[in-house]
């Protein structure tokens, strides 16, 4: 019986949520670059799996838009340009705006608390240097504030929007660019928390103006080879 566990947990196949989660934290490590192309045939034999299973996780990184699928050519990391990495900046500075309003509207002490403990860990993360976590968990706080906005529509508009704009950290950010986020969303939860609207609103928006400040916004070139960025996952 042992031996027959040991051989079904060896043959356990990773899942095509599981393979969109490696390729997403490759690129949020700065190990897969935008513009890399991703082939089915390779990555099939990186995570040893069937074709299908790499088809359906290609499809669930493309409907987030951090790969694009291009007709006869195969699938690439998306390269936002300069232009739509500001277009995308712009988007939630609007969006994030009205998503702050109506946190003030409906959150309860829990959610507050719930967004301490979300930024907490983020904190935690940039002071011990875990690029990915800190970038994924920062973009946690913001889907938090839409969901806990109750307003349906902007919601799906900012989590389309959050993994473009770590696309765009990743392209653009200047190596030396301070990590300093966290110290706006403990702002943020304590202004929002007071009612203070203006102030809120006011804030939200030259955080996102913030992160923008940080990027170098010029063209880059795409490198990277999908054997040697995983073979060591």
């Amino acid at each position: 019986m042992k031996e027959k566990l040991k051989t079904d947990k060896k043959q356990k196949k990773i899942s095509d949520k599981e393979i969109y989660q490696e390729i997403f934290d490759a690129i949020l490590s700065f190990r897969l670059r935008p513009g890399t192309r991703l082939t089915e045939d390779n990555l099939s034999k990186i995570f040893n799996v069937g074709r299908t299973t790499i088809r359906s996780a290609l499809l669930r990184l493309s409907q987030d838009h951090i790969i694009e699928i291009e007709p006869n050519k195969g699938a690439f990391i998306a390269s936002p340009t300069v232009k739509q990495a500001k277009d995308i900046l712009d988007a939630r500075k609007m969006i994030e705006v009205a998503i702050v309003k109506d946190v003030i509207k409906y959150a309860t002490a829990t959610d507050y608390d719930l967004l301490r403990r979300i930024v907490k860990a983020e904190q935690d993360n940039i002071d011990h240097e875990h690029i990915v976590e800190s970038i994924q968990l920062g973009g946690d706080f913001h889907l938090m504030l839409a969901k806990i906005s109750k307003n349906a529509t902007l919601e799906r508009i900012i989590t389309t929007l959050i993994p473009q704009t770590s696309l765009v950290i990743v392209l653009y950010e200047q190596p030396d660019a301070p990590k300093c986020s966290h110290f706006e969303h403990f702002e943020l939860i304590d202004v929002m928390q007071k009612g203070q609207i203006e102030k809120a609103t006011e804030l939200m928006y030259r955080h996102v103006e913030g992160i923008e400040a940080r990027l170098k916004l010029e063209d880059k070139e795409p490198a990277g080879d999908l054997v040697d960025i995983f073979k060591k996952r």
